[in-house]
């Protein structure tokens, strides 16, 4: 079985060989490449790809385009995937060395699998954290009815959405005839729109209880940069759109299904709204996100129906926007950072 390894790569300088490195040194005795999609960077991550195709011209491809983001990146490497089955890297992230071996055994033991997922470790100050998946204790296969515990999760959880717990057959990838060029400018949820255009095409998908992955979570989620138009990319109503679109396909287009969705959608959007603000540096900053559309972001019929499912703290942060009593939101962040330090220093003083 031959591998096309996708990398997309954007300004990572500071990671990038460690992520390359992770996957020449693969114990797999099996053919595979490694495509580095060089999506416009600015620092010198083109030239250290570059300088990994000379000196593995075997393995290692480079291709460098404009910058129009991630998934115009991994849609070129899956154009250029000449492997069988393809898996997608984050470049500020690394991999174990027995990941694609495993993934092989895992298709050669369930023939005819189109996706496999495995777990992953959170990998934080140069420790890792297991992190499973939430599907299984045990490797299962998710095929017929069977597919339903997938849907869920994807409505209602983040144990599948990432792309790059996926090994998937590129024959899959390619029948794929969703027009991703609408979505270059997402810069939020385009793994968890990818994956469930994917997940819902698979016949059957196999997980396997294994972290093979290092996610890199020590980086900025949210970006420094405070203006409407970074905002606005972090708006995920698409995601929510082509969800409910899917409902009837997936026989869970019922009310107590929506239901959970728009909490979700709510809960979501007040995570990111919190995120802004934890990380605002000015009076300026604050000014912008406190002032930014923020039910923009949400269904219809969210704003003023909250539901038993919603975070009680995030309907609390909105219904304080909406109404524009902004000191005590700036108020709920102090107490919020405050309580965060007394715990902090207590943790210290007992040695935990």
């Amino acid at each position: 079985m031959k591998f096309s390894i996708l990398v997309p790569v954007y300004n990572v300088e500071k990671y990038l060989e460690q992520c390359v490195d992770s996957l020449l040194l693969q114990d797999y005795n099996g053919e595979y490449e490694i495509i580095l999609v060089d999506d416009g960077s600015t620092d010198s991550s083109g030239s250290i790809c570059d300088r990994y195709a000379k000196q593995n011209p075997s393995i290692v491809k480079v291709i460098h385009k404009k910058n129009e983001g991630v998934v115009s990146a991994r849609k070129i490497g899956i154009d250029n995937a000449t492997g069988e089955v393809c898996l997608f890297i984050d470049s500020d992230d690394f991999v174990e060395t027995n990941l694609l071996s495993t993934v092989e055994g895992a298709f050669n033991r369930n023939l005819d699998t189109d996706i496999i997922i495995y777990s992953y470790w959170y990998y934080n100050d140069e420790i890792k954290v297991p992190k499973r998946s939430g599907l299984s204790d045990v490797e299962t296969v998710y095929e017929d009815e069977k597919k339903n515990e997938l849907y869920s999760n994807l409505l209602f959880s983040t144990n599948t959405t990432p792309i790059w717990t996926k090994a998937i057959k590129t024959e899959g990838l390619r029948q794929d005839t969703t027009n991703y060029s609408f979505y270059y400018n997402k810069t939020m949820a385009e793994d968890w729109f990818q994956s469930i255009n994917l997940i819902t095409m698979a016949e059957k998908i196999v997980y396997i209880n294994e972290p093979l992955y290092n996610y890199r979570t020590n980086l900025q989620s949210v970006s420094r940069s405070f203006s409407t138009a970074d905002i606005d990319k972090k708006n995920i109503l698409y995601v929510y759109d082509r969800l409910t679109e899917l409902l009837p396909t997936w026989g869970m287009d019922d009310e107590e299904t929506h239901k959970k969705l728009k909490a979700r959608w709510l809960n979501e959007t007040m995570y990111t709204f919190s995120k802004y603000m934890e990380n605002a540096g000015s009076v300026k900053d604050i000014r912008i996100i406190l002032n930014y559309n923020w039910s923009s972001m949400l269904p219809e019929g969210v704003e003023n129906n909250p539901n038993e499912y919603e975070n009680k703290s995030y309907r609390y942060l909105f219904e304080k926007l909406k109404s524009k009593k902004y000191v005590s939101i700036i108020l709920f962040f102090i107490k919020k950072k405050a309580i965060r330090k007394i715990r902090d220093l207590k943790s210290k003083v007992l040695g935990k």
